[in-house]
C-alpha cells in the first residue's frame, strides 16, 4: 500500500506476558493464563468466574488504577525496543463507554502528566466506531505519504471490573458451566509505532502492513434474519485472492457468533488446507481483551519468536512472514489485514 513506512516498535502487556517477546513465546509453546481467583468475582452458576489477568483481580480492583498498571507496562516494553527520537502523537483505542466516561479525562492527564517525554496530542477513539488495527493503517498511510514522521496507535481494555462482569453475564457473553459458548473476560494495553526507517538503520521496522480489506455485517446477532458472515466474506476473500500467506489469524474467542461468522466467510474464499487445518487464534489463548484484540493478533502476526515452517522453499524466503489478520466487531465492522514480519531483521527474510 504505502512504500518507505513500517512498524517500527511494539509494545504489548497481556495475560501471556509482557513484553512481545515472553507473549510471543508463551503463544508458541500454547500457554494460557485463565484462572479462578477464590477472592474474585462469581458467575451465575455459583462457582468462581474463569478469568485472564495480567494483575490478580483481587490485587488491584481499583479499576483506574488497572489501567494505568497496564499501559504502564505496555510502555515499559514499547520504550525498551523503539526508536524513539521525542515526542509523539499518540491515538488510543478505548472501550466506547470509557472515551465518554470521566475516568479518560483522567487518564489522558496521567498520560500526559507521566511520559511528557514520549506523547504528545493525546486522542482517545472509541472501540466499535473504529478498529484499532484500522487505525494503525490509517497511520501507516499518513508516515508513508509523508504528513508525520512517527505515530503511536494503541489500545487499551480491560474486564475485570465488578460492573462489566455483571454486564456480559446480562448479555450472555461470560463463559461458565451453563454457558459453554462464551468468552474468558481478559485484559491487555498494545503500542504500535509507525514510522519510515532511514536506510542506514535496516534492522529497524519489525514488519509492515501490505494491505487492508473492510467489510460491515448488517445481520442483527441477537436476531439474525438471515446468515451471519457476509459482511466477512468479501474483505477475506479479497485477501486470500491477492496474497499468499504464511498464517492465517481470526479472533475467534468461544462466542458462537464469531465461530458462524468466519466460517461462512471462509467458504467463499482461496484459503489453502493446510491454513484452514490451521487457524491460529490467538484471542483463545488471551481472553478476550475488547478494544485490544486486533492489535494483540497484530502483534502476535509479528512476534519474533515465530518459526517459518520447514516446508518454506526458497521463493517464499525471499519474503518474510506474510499473516491474514481478520477480525470482527459486535457492532458491525469488519478488517482484514495482510501484515509482513521482517523476522526480527528489520527487512523481508
Amino acid at each position: 500500500m504505502t512504500a518507505g513506512a513500517g512498524i517500527v516498535g511494539i509494545g504489548l502487556n497481556c495475560p501471556l506476558g509482557q513484553g512481545l517477546e515472553a507473549a510471543g513465546r508463551s503463544y508458541h509453546a500454547r500457554q494460557r493464563n485463565f484462572l479462578k481467583s477464590p477472592k474474585g468475582p462469581v458467575g451465575p452458576d455459583g462457582n468462581p468466574i474463569i478469568l485472564s489477568c495480567v494483575m490478580p483481580f483481587d490485587k488491584i480492583r481499583n479499576y483506574e488504577l488497572r489501567l494505568q498498571r497496564l499501559f504502564a507496562g505496555a510502555v515499559e516494553d514499547f520504550v525498551s525496543h523503539s526508536p524513539i527520537a521525542g515526542p509523539m502523537a499518540l491515538r488510543l483505542v478505548l472501550p466506547a463507554w470509557l472515551v465518554s466516561h470521566k475516568l479518560s479525562s483522567q487518564l489522558r492527564n496521567w498520560i500526559r502528566d507521566s511520559y511528557p517525554s514520549l506523547f504528545q496530542d493525546i486522542e482517545f477513539l472509541a472501540d466499535g466506531n473504529t478498529i484499532a488495527l484500522y487505525e494503525v493503517a490509517k497511520a501507516w498511510q499518513q508516515v508513508g505519504a509523508g504528513e508525520v514522521a512517527s505515530l503511536v496507535v494503541g489500545a487499551l481494555d480491560s474486564h475485570m471490573d465488578a460492573e462489566l462482569l455483571d454486564l456480559l453475564i446480562m448479555d450472555g457473553r461470560l463463559h461458565h458451566r451453563e454457558n459453554p459458548h462464551g468468552l474468558i473476560p481478559g485484559e491487555a494495553a498494545v503500542l504500535f509505532m509507525l514510522g519510515a526507517p532511514e536506510p542506514e538503520e535496516p534492522g529497524c521496522a519489525l514488519g509492515t502492513i501490505k494491505a487492508v480489506f473492510t467489510g460491515y455485517e448488517r445481520e442483527s446477532l441477537s436476531s439474525p434474519q438471515g446468515v451471519i458472515g457476509r459482511g466477512m466474506a468479501k474483505p477475506l476473500r479479497q485477501a486470500f485472492e491477492t496474497y499468499i500467506p504464511d498464517r492465517f489469524l481470526a479472533d475467534l474467542n468461544g462466542e458462537r457468533w464469531r465461530s458462524e461468522d468466519i466460517g461462512f466467510a471462509l467458504s467463499g474464499a482461496r484459503v489453502p488446507d493446510a491454513l484452514l487445518a490451521d487457524i491460529e487464534t490467538p484471542i483463545g489463548q488471551t481472553g478476550d481483551c475488547g478494544a485490544a484484540n486486533s492489535l494483540i493478533m497484530a502483534a502476535i502476526a509479528l512476534a519474533p519468536t515465530h518459526e517459518k515452517s520447514p516446508s518454506d522453499d526458497a521463493l517464499n524466503a525471499a519474503v518474510g512472514t506474510i499473516s491474514i489478520v481478520s477480525t470482527a466487531l459486535r457492532q458491525g465492522p469488519r478488517l482484514v489485514a495482510v501484515m509482513e514480519a521482517f523476522n526480527g531483521q528489520g527487512e523481508a527474510a
